[in-house]
């Protein structure tokens, strides 16, 4: 009892000391996150693709930009390396896709190919993307840059694709 009565100014002290830097902590403003915004979603080739394709589909389907492979693939339940699977589509993009406007089911990918698609890199993803896409059984479309959309030829690649 002793201890207490001669030391309670310390310990109400150190408390209080201990309650402030708590409450400090708690106010410490946390620097800010390391992101900035890119802008653009696609680019003016691919903004200019996306109009033609807008009057080729007009209501029959939604159309979404750069959708994540992983959001229209997966891997079957009973692979080995499961997540090494996984992780290929995981940070792979499809330009565009189609779907259905009634439940948003997922008719077809769109892959607009630009002079990038011929270094062998872009070659090599190519390659498994289509792969992939066939493995599902999910059409992909690839299209060819142009500078102008022959609507009529794109509709006709579109309906055949996806029948």
């Amino acid at each position: 009892m002793e201890f207490w009565q001669d030391y309670w100014p310390i310990i109400v002290a150190l408390l209080v000391i201990l309650a402030v830097l708590a409450l400090l902590q708690q106010l410490r403003v946390a620097p800010p996150k390391p992101y900035e915004r890119r802008g653009r979603l696609i680019t003016k080739a691919e903004l200019r693709f996306l109009r033609a394709l807008e009057i080729c589909v007009q209501e029959r389907w939604r159309i979404f930009a750069m959708v994540r492979m992983a959001d229209l693939l997966q891997v079957s339940g009973d692979v080995k390396a499961r997540q090494s699977w996984q992780n290929k589509i995981n940070c792979k993009h499809i330009d565009f896709v189609l779907c259905d406007p009634e439940d948003l089911n997922v008719v077809m990918a769109i892959e607009l190919d630009d002079a990038s698609h011929n270094r062998a890199d872009r070659q090599e993803r190519d390659k498994f993307v289509n792969e992939a896409f066939l493995s599902a059984g999910l059409p992909l479309l690839r299209v060819p840059l142009q500078n102008a959309f022959d609507l009529k030829a794109l509709r006709e690649m579109i309906e055949q694709a996806v029948s």
